[in-house]
Order: C-alpha cells, then structure tokens, then sequence
C-alpha cells in the first residue's frame, strides 16, 4: 500500500470502529477511542527506526486533522454553549465550575498513578494540564440529544466549567509546561532511575521541545 494509501487507512480506523458500535447500539466514541488505542500501541510497534523516522507516519493525517478539527470546535463552542450560558450565570455554577477544575479533576489524577513511582511535579502537571475539554462537549452534545432530566442547568455547568479551562489553563500553560521541563531536565541529571524517563523520547523534558509534547 501506498504512503497516501495508509494515510487514509488510519483514518478508516475510527469510522469503521464507530459505525460498527453505533450498528448494535452501542457508544461510537467509545469505540473509536478505543479503536484507536489499539491501532496507536500496533503503529508504535511497527514504527521504523533511524532514517526511516524522517518519513511521514501513518497516522500523521489523522493527527493533523484531529487537531484542525479540535481547534475548530472551540469557535463553534463559544457561539453556540457559552454565550447563551453566560446569560444566566449563578454563584452555584461557577461554584462547581471552579472545583471541577481544581479538586473533582485533580484528585483522580492524583490517585491514578499511585505505586508507578512518578514524582510529584509529574502528578501535579497531569493534573493540571491532563485530558479534558473536548471529551466534555461531546458529553454535552450528547446529553442533549437523548433529552436527559436537567439537561439545561448540566449544560450551563458544563459550557462554564469548559470556558474557564480555555481561558485559565491556555494562559498559564507555557509557565508551567517550562517550569516542568526545568524540573525534568534537573532531575533527570541526577537520578539514574528517574520513572518519567522510562520508554520516552529522549528530549521530552525540554522546556522548548519536549514539554510541548507533554502538553
């Protein structure tokens, strides 16, 4: 198959996978997420090393498209969930919006990594700065297209809660994104068995290389 060829391939992945869970009922995003996890662990597999690494990947269209697409999304979020939200703010919504970044988000976070041995700025990092947004309209979409109770007040929290992490998390990203790569790089220099070195690349902990990718 074709370079071209297996750009599209990838891309089938996460159709294939959605369309046949929604065939029986079941969560198309679930499935293409998990689709995709599995297809990611076989690509890494399968990944060439040395010259051939210069070559364009397999999965660099859909990575390219996820992000247009993701970018994409935010305007759209903005105009149609948050200004109307804006409207009808209360001391309750912004309230849980504020915790959920902090406390309801952190502490799993915290709990997660428990026993791998990753230090603490790595916990805090994660915390901060892990999965969140994007998976957070989609459950809002959904919500209202299956008419769940209460949808209008979930929805507000939910388009607030969204908001304030674009704004917060996009403004103090590059402080704490350089501050961690310092705190990587110092540490990785004097600990042998560092657990956050182990199977990543070797210039993760830059702060002008790799923690863009940490981000």
């Amino acid at each position: 198959m074709t370079d071209e060829w297996q750009q599209v391939a990838v891309l089938a992945v996460a159709f294939c996978a959605y369309s046949a869970a929604t065939a029986v009922d079941g969560s198309g995003f679930v499935a293409a997420w998990t689709g995709g996890f599995a297809f990611g662990v076989a690509l890494r597999k399968g990944e060439p090393t040395g010259e051939a690494q210069a070559k364009e990947r397999p999965a660099d269209l859909a990575e390219y498209e996820g992000g247009l697409l993701g970018t994409l999304s935010f305007p759209a979020f903005g105009a149609v969930l948050l200004g109307p939200a804006l409207e009808h703010l209360n001391w309750r919504v912004i309230t849980y919006a504020v915790l959920s970044l902090t406390v309801v988000g952190m502490l799993p976070v915290a709990l997660a990594p428990a026993g791998t041995g990753v230090r603490l700025p790595t916990v805090a990092y994660v915390g901060r700065f892990g999965p969140r947004g994007l998976a957070s309209v989609v459950f809002g979409l959904l919500m209202v297209e299956d008419h769940v109770p209460g949808v209008g007040l979930m929805g507000q929290v939910v388009a607030v809660t969204i908001g304030l992490s674009v704004l917060l998390h996009g403004m103090s990203a590059p402080f704490f994104a350089d501050l961690y790569g310092n705190w990587y790089d110092a540490a990785k220099a004097v600990t042998l068995d560092l657990r956050e070195v182990q199977g990543l690349p070797e210039d993760v902990g830059t702060p002008h290389g790799g923690s863009r990718r940490l981000r």
